[in-house]
C-alpha cells in the first residue's frame, strides 16, 4: 500500500511540475513564435482548460495520497509532513485561483477586444486589463512552479531506501 501512495504521490508531482515546465517553457513560447497571434490566442485558450485540469487532478491526488501515508504512519516527521501538505494546498489553491477566477476573466476580455477596433480608447483599456491579468497568471504559475520545486526537495530529503 505504501509503495502505490508514494508512487501515486510523486507520480502527480513529476507530472504537475512537469506539464507546468513544459507549458511555459516550451509550448507557449513556441505556439506565439510559430503562429499568427490571434490563432496562437485561440489555441492556447482551448489548451488552458486542459491544463488547469491537470493542476486539479495531479494537486488532489497529491494532497490525498500524503495524508493517507499520514495516516497509515509513513512519514519522516510531522514537521516536514505538515509543510509538504500546507505547500500542496497553497499550490493547488493557486492554481484554481489561476484557472477559475483568473483565465474566466481574462477569456471575456479576449472575446470583446475581438469585437473592437484595435486602436480604439476601450481596446486599449482591455489589453491593459488583459496585460495585467496575464501578468498575474504568469506570476501564479511560476510560484506554483517554484512550490512543486520546493516540495520535491523536501521530498529528497525524506526519502530513505
Amino acid at each position: 500500500m505504501q509503495v502505490i501512495l508514494r508512487f501515486l504521490y510523486l507520480l502527480s508531482l513529476v507530472f504537475w511540475i512537469g506539464s507546468i515546465f513544459f507549458f511555459s517553457t516550451s509550448a507557449a513560447p513556441s505556439i506565439f513564435k510559430v503562429l499568427p497571434k490571434q490563432l496562437a490566442g485561440d489555441l492556447v485558450t482551448d489548451i488552458f482548460p486542459k491544463y488547469y485540469l491537470i493542476s486539479y487532478v495531479c494537486g488532489v491526488v497529491a494532497i490525498v495520497t500524503s495524508l493517507l501515508s499520514w495516516l497509515t504512519g509513513s512519514h519522516s516527521s510531522t514537521a516536514s509532513y505538515l509543510l509538504r501538505v500546507i505547500i500542496l494546498v497553497i499550490m493547488l489553491g493557486l492554481a484554481i485561483f489561476a484557472g477559475a477566477v483568473i483565465r474566466p476573466q481574462a477569456l471575456e476580455i479576449r472575446t470583446e477586444m475581438r469585437s473592437l477596433v484595435e486602436d480604439s480608447p476601450r481596446y486599449s483599456e482591455l489589453q491593459n486589463r488583459f496585460n495585467a491579468l496575464h501578468k498575474t497568471s504568469v506570476l501564479l504559475n511560476s510560484v506554483v512552479f517554484l512550490l512543486g520545486i520546493a516540495i520535491v526537495l523536501i521530498t529528497a530529503y525524506n526519502y530513505k531506501e
